[in-house]
């Protein structure tokens, strides 16, 4: 496949045709609207990095719900922005943005320009460029993968984050004043009309300037980005239930793979392990963990969850012995709570699939609770 160079269209021409349609066309969105403060322009867009609209929707709005503010969030505990958070994954994203928020209350202001934005704790170019053209009205783009994909195929170029964005620079020349429009108008196109594969080029409004649009196959815009297979892990979690029906669960720490989420006390066994997972070494995982020998009891099953950089499986077992009283290394927090709560905390989707195993059949048939051994 040969590619020319890029040719941008007419800004002016580019901006009459796809505002135009945006104004007809534009999805309903809960953080779209006049009403939509900052802080909440930054809170979806956050939310929405690798992550589906649908499943933000729901989501976003129980957030706002429990912290309406940027105050209300600076000064909730991070186990709370957790728990919310539950279920979108990347978490570092929720640390980031309670982070954030402390630095907006600290400064007194929200940021006035992206400059500030790229401040604040996890905020980068596209980000900043979101919510500075959405929420500040500045002439900034913001350029994620869909709009990478749309000015790739518009101006027939291999693609590339820094190249689509100086194309979309010059592009937003054409109407400074409607850049967030514009940037917005450009997510929509790509989610429902221009995209990765069977994009619907006759209901295009940049079907007349667009290169791509005119080729066989636009599909070979942007160039194909080859990805690597993931690597398979494998990690061993343990039950222990206490007399009253609690089941434990411990803190990991605040960085690292799900950080400060809680999760059934184990280990993620080392990169290329070859020892089959059993109940030696999650007895060894608790004694240095947990400071307690336990006996491992029977295995309830296993769960799979693929991480953007692992597939992961993880071996539920029963334990058997004395209760911890404290975390001796690796997690920074116990608490026992019943089954029902520990879905309702900052958990990740893995930790929530192994909890759907301890649901397959009365807890006084699965588990023994602990006693002296």
């Amino acid at each position: 496949m040969t590619m020319s160079g890029p040719t941008t269209p007419d800004p002016h021409v580019f901006c009459d045709l796809l505002l135009r349609w945006y104004d007809q066309n534009a999805r309903d969105l809960p953080w779209r609207g006049d009403a939509v403060t900052p802080y909440e322009t930054l809170v979806s867009e956050v939310m929405l990095q690798q992550t589906r609209v649908e499943t933000v929707r729901p989501k976003y709005a129980a957030f706002l719900s429990r912290f309406p503010t940027v105050e209300a969030l600076a000064t909730a505990p991070i186990d709370d922005v957790l728990a919310l958070w539950s279920g979108l994954g990347y978490y570092s994203r929720a640390r980031n943005l309670h982070a954030a928020a402390n630095q907006i209350v600290d400064a007194g202001e929200f940021p006035n320009d992206v400059a500030g934005l790229r401040a604040l704790k996890g905020v980068g170019v596209y980000i900043a460029g979101a919510v500075g053209s959405i929420a500040l009205g500045l002439p900034v783009p913001a350029v994620d993968g869909n709009l990478e994909r749309v000015l790739a195929r518009l101006v027939c170029s291999p693609g590339g984050r820094p190249q689509m964005t100086a194309v979309a620079e010059a592009l937003i020349a054409g109407c400074p004043s409607r850049a967030g429009d514009i940037n917005q108008a450009l997510m929509d196109l790509g989610s429902t009309v221009c995209k990765p594969r069977g994009p619907q080029c006759p209901a295009c409004p940049l079907e007349g300037i667009c290169v791509a649009g005119a080729a066989p196959d636009p599909t070979l815009w942007p160039e194909k980005k080859v990805r690597r297979k993931a690597p398979a892990r494998t990690a061993v979690a343990g039950v222990m239930f206490n007399q009253a029906g609690s089941l434990l669960v411990a803190r990991r720490p605040a960085s690292g793979l799900f950080g400060g989420l809680f999760e059934l006390p184990g280990l993620l066994l080392p990169k290329n392990a070859t020892t089959r997972p059993g109940p030696g070494i999650l007895a060894s995982a608790w004694l240095d963990r947990l400071g307690v020998e336990v006996d491992v009891g029977v295995g309830h099953g296993t769960v799979t969850h693929t991480l953007t950089h692992m597939r992961l499986t993880l071996h539920v077992f029963e334990i058997i012995g004395e209760a911890p009283p404290e975390p001796q290394s690796f997690y920074d927090r116990l608490r026992w709570a019943p089954i029902d709560e520990v879905d309702e905390m900052g958990i990740s989707t893995l930790t929530r699939k192994a909890l759907s195993l301890l649901e397959r059949g009365p807890q006084q048939q699965l588990f023994r609770a602990p006693g002296p051994r």
